[in-house]
């Protein structure tokens, strides 16, 4: 079985420089070669870049995961300033986001980063479940070419977004407190969907046959059971959106 996990950038980052670049630095090929080459020695592979507590519990479920055998899981970042990318891709330090940036300049900036295009070649890699844990921003960085997506089981964190291939879950308040009330760690709002992805792993390495576990997490319905059990100490009333 085949997953792949899609990370978002974070504000904290392992190196700064001076001068860092911002995005009006980042706008082109040529802009992120000038800038990698410039800040060799500040750049780190993307997966060590980020401090955030959404990152670091992506990359620590994603190594639970990998301790599965007949499991593969890949593991992307997509940066506001470089783009998407592989979690070994070596970049500098850099100060840019797309949050607070109207749709249109999003569409823009990940055009001419060529975020859709790359992410339409992880669409066509034959992945059973794709992990989007991208706020609505990031989401919307992709484009619409997420949609034509169609043999992948696609989770994701917005409502808005529907097809028979996506399941949309919770990532309030409500659904953070629940989930901290069950017993499980979490760091509020802004990193739960790291923490989900972590939980997750964890209740599958429990289960009595890891491999098969996951493998039903391919059945949208057995996922938000799971997601339901996981937080069944809650009270609030929450559902999960197919």
């Amino acid at each position: 079985m085949r997953i792949c996990v899609v990370d978002s950038c974070g504000k904290k980052k392992m190196t700064e420089a001076h001068p860092m670049p911002e995005c009006d630095d980042l706008q082109s090929e040529q802009d992120l070669e000038f800038w990698r080459e410039r800040l060799a020695d500040k750049a780190v592979p993307a997966r060590e870049m980020y401090l955030g507590s959404q990152h670091r519990e992506i990359a620590r479920a994603v190594d639970l995961l990998r301790t599965v055998d007949g499991l593969e899981v890949q593991l992307y970042i997509l940066s506001a300033g470089f783009g998407l990318l592989g979690e070994n891709d070596l970049i500098p330090p850099y100060e840019c986001s797309f949050t607070g940036m109207s749709r249109k300049m999003i569409l823009e900036r990940s055009k001419a980063l060529s975020v859709p295009r790359r992410f339409s070649r992880l669409g066509e890699e034959s992945f059973e479940l794709l992990y989007l844990a991208l706020g609505k921003n990031y989401l919307a960085a992709l484009g619409d070419i997420w949609s034509s997506i169609s043999d992948t089981l696609i989770v994701l964190f917005d409502d808005r977004l529907k097809a028979d291939n996506v399941l949309a879950l919770p990532a309030g308040n409500q659904v953070v407190k629940a989930f901290s009330q069950a017993g499980h760690k979490v760091h509020g709002a802004a990193g739960f969907k790291g923490d989900l992805l972590r939980i997750l792993a964890t209740h599958a390495l429990r289960a009595e046959d890891p491999l098969t576990e996951i493998r039903n997490w391919g059945r949208p319905q057995r996922l938000r059971d799971v997601f339901e059990q996981l937080s069944q100490s809650s009270s609030s009333g929450y559902q999960t959106t197919l």
